[in-house]
């Protein structure tokens, strides 16, 4: 099955890679992606364990694999100080990704936002994990995976 350009989109933007985009080298923009979670590693205490869950795109199994992708996320500024998403950053990015293609725009925000409206934890690692999972259940919705 193909996966789905938009839904890399948002999460190389906002999270995880989960999907795959035409129009943009994604090997860029996951490269991009672990260079940033290579830097939080040291960070967070994270392993290659942890690691090896975010190139695989898979949930988090330990706190410090949660707590690397909220590093991420805080690196790529889409999720500010108080561990919330930024919806305006996350839009900037997909912009970025999307060459401005005003469909995947228009699902990549829908799904921004969709996402920074639930509630989520105080942690900021726990709710990395929060989004994480919201953005994979709002990609299943809209067919992307």
């Amino acid at each position: 099955m193909q996966r789905s350009p938009v839904l890399f989109i948002v999460a190389a933007a906002i999270l995880l890679a989960i999907g795959l985009v035409h129009g943009f080298d994604e090997k860029e923009v996951m490269a991009k992606f672990m260079e940033s979670a290579e830097a939080c590693m040291p960070e967070v205490g994270a392993t290659d364990a942890d690691m090896q869950e975010v190139a695989k795109r898979m949930p988090a199994s330990t706190y410090a694999g949660k707590c690397l992708r909220a590093c991420v996320m805080k690196k790529c500024g889409v999720m500010d100080a108080n561990g919330k998403m930024d919806k305006a950053a996350g839009q900037e990015k997909a912009k970025q990704y999307t060459g401005n293609d005003p469909a995947k725009l228009k699902m990549a925000v829908e799904i921004a936002d969709t996402c920074s409206a639930i509630s989520v934890p105080d942690d900021h690692c726990e709710a990395a994990e929060t989004y994480g999972a919201c953005f994979k259940s709002e990609a299943i919705k809209h067919g992307l995976v």
